[in-house]
């Protein structure tokens, strides 16, 4: 692995330097993105959650794990990925979650927001909202039927027994949270944008013939949205579309994959079941959409 990283790391320094026009352009369609299309609607979202699991007495607090985890799952099906991942991350820290709870339902716990998926997948890359709604359903089913088979065989609520200190201030103390975590989604966007417009094209200098397929992966493999609207230009009208954006969403890019890393870390959460259930929802989310 610390060979890929160092060949990897290499391989992109030269490409940057080779191709900084790219490489500019990349990190100003990164930062459009995150500040027109991702922080306006996750900042007031983040802040309220985060003051929310800080403040609530009754919501979360029970020892009903039915009612708890489908709350959980309430609360991160709204907000959409990766501020599920952040609310779950919250709850482990504060000790609502154990370490072994929170890993199962930062896999499950897992789908877009509402907004994107009927707003701008459902109309402006299918041409119908019902079709964003279809697919957003799917997503919340399967997970739904991971999340009752968890609840089932899982043993009873087990707090986290070290409760980390909450300050007086639920607010100011979900703005700190809630800053650390833009900044995180931020810099992953940016990033993982501009690796993706250097990688689309070098390969489009390099071989001159690849196929659209292969172009809507490259991109859609760093940075979900950037494929998922290349995917809606170059595909427009072919019957694969709807597999292959399901797909997209299913996988997520690994921009996603990044942040909600890093967030599981930060709380000492293992993301080993949540590299599982992506390639669960790979296998499952997408066939299901095509056939229904």
């Amino acid at each position: 692995m610390h060979i890929i990283v160092t060949i990897g790391s290499w391989a992109l320094i030269i490409l940057l330097f080779l191709q900084p026009g790219v490489s500019h352009k990349g990190a100003l369609e990164g930062m459009r993105l995150f500040t027109t299309a991702l922080m306006p609607y996750l900042l007031p979202y983040l802040v309220i959650t985060q003051m929310f699991i800080r403040s609530q007495q009754g919501f979360l607090k029970t020892e009903n794990k039915f009612k708890l985890y489908f709350n959980i799952y309430l609360l991160t099906a709204l907000g959409g990925f990766p501020s599920g991942a952040a609310i779950i991350s919250s709850l482990k820290e504060i000790g609502t979650l154990n370490a072994r709870n929170a890993s199962w339902l930062l896999a499950i716990c897992h789908a877009p927001s509402p907004m994107f998926v009927i707003g701008f997948v459902g109309i402006e890359i299918f041409n119908a909202e019902i079709a964003g709604l279809k697919l957003l359903i799917i997503i919340h089913v399967v997970n739904i039927l991971f999340l009752l088979v968890f609840i089932i065989f899982s043993k009873p609520i087990q707090m986290n027994n070290h409760e980390k200190v909450i300050s007086g201030s639920p607010f100011q103390e979900s703005i700190r949270e809630t800053s650390q975590i833009l900044l995180l989604i931020g810099t992953t966007v940016i990033f993982f944008t501009t690796v993706s417009y250097i990688v689309f094209e070098s390969l489009k200098e390099i071989i001159p013939s690849i196929s659209s397929f292969a172009l809507v992966f490259v991109s859609s493999f760093f940075e979900m949205t950037g494929g998922i609207s290349l995917a809606g230009d170059i595909l427009s009208g072919s019957t694969s579309l709807p597999f292959v954006v399901a797909l997209i969403i299913a996988f997520s890019g690994l921009s996603i994959h990044m942040q909600i890393i890093v967030l599981a870390q930060k709380a000492g959460i293992s993301i080993r079941k949540y590299i599982l259930f992506r390639i669960l929802h790979m296998l499952i989310i997408p066939l299901i959409f095509v056939i229904i």
